[in-house]
């Protein structure tokens, strides 16, 4: 795995996670109960929110950078404009907690001069609210038009091999922002056949990675679809014979390792699975005999 394919997906995380806290902010001010505190995951000046660590992301990988595509040059531009709106809506918020008058604690032994200052703060507070909630509505645009630009960012991201596993893993969420039809044609367009291309390139994500579990799960669900895809059939035997293995799951393992190498197919790196298969096939053999000796 390169530094740059995990920083791609960090990108796509945190503005998944931009979303999902902004959602809250808006649920919150509909019920009268958004408060400076409570908008701190959201937004803040101190690098503890997701909408500063994303900015900050943007920055580092597209700021000044010779190689950044124009749609991620647009991306960083957008993400900075939010954060521009999402902090004078913070500081508004502000204003209104920590500096509107409370009538009922106005002493009457308030010179008239100190009355005037009490009364043009409360003027001044008054605009902040109503800048809250213009501020609300103006992030909130810009907030739906940075998930547009995500999905462009995500196609743009399509060879990362680590993005099919993210896309799964985060399914949820991404219907949540997308729906469940544009969620589909995120799927086709990035992969051609959908969620079960999806199935199996992230299968294929967790084997790289060494997950063999977790990818021989994925195969085995593969195949409940395409009983005839040989490729899947291997790629099960062959995460399945190294998951039973390093659970000393000895005589299970050497099954199926003596079954995948008996496959005869042509795939990508099958020289490598075939030599790794043989030095397995060895040393199950080995570790048999030394259990049947005890």
């Amino acid at each position: 795995m390169t530094n740059i394919e995990k920083k791609q997906i960090d990108l796509i995380k945190e503005s998944i996670c931009v979303y999902k806290k902004f959602t809250e902010c808006i649920a919150l001010f509909k019920e009268g109960n958004l408060f400076f505190l409570n908008i701190e995951e959201f937004i803040d000046d101190k690098g503890n929110s997701c909408l500063f660590r994303l900015k900050e992301m943007c920055h580092d990988l597209f700021r000044n950078s010779d190689e950044a595509n124009y749609k991620e040059k647009l991306y960083d531009m957008t993400v900075g404009y939010v954060f521009h709106e999402a902090m004078k809506l913070r500081e508004n918020l502000y204003q209104i907690e920590y500096y509107k008058p409370n009538p009922e604690k106005v002493s009457n032994s308030l010179s008239e001069t100190e009355r005037k200052i009490v009364r043009e703060i409360d003027i001044l507070t008054k605009k902040a609210e109503i800048r809250i909630k213009e501020g609300v509505k103006e992030v909130k645009t810009l907030i739906i038009e940075l998930m547009g630009q995500l999905k462009s960012m995500i196609e743009l991201y399509k060879d990362n091999y680590l993005l099919s596993r993210f896309i799964l893993e985060n399914e949820k969420s991404l219907i949540s922002i997308y729906g469940k039809k544009d969620f589909g044609k995120i799927l086709d367009d990035l992969y051609g056949d959908g969620r079960e291309a999806l199935i199996f390139r992230t299968a294929k994500s967790y084997l790289k990675s060494e997950y063999f579990n977790l990818a021989r799960l994925l195969f085995r669900r593969k195949l409940a679809k395409d009983k005839e895809n040989k490729e899947a059939l291997f790629l099960y035997d062959y995460t399945s014979a190294f998951h039973f293995y390093f659970i000393n799951r000895f005589s299970r393992s050497l099954i199926f390792a003596e079954q995948a190498y008996a496959m005869d197919i042509d795939i990508k790196n099958m020289d490598i699975y075939k030599e790794l298969l043989q030095k397995l096939i060895s040393d199950l053999s080995k570790e048999i005999r030394k259990t049947k000796r005890l």
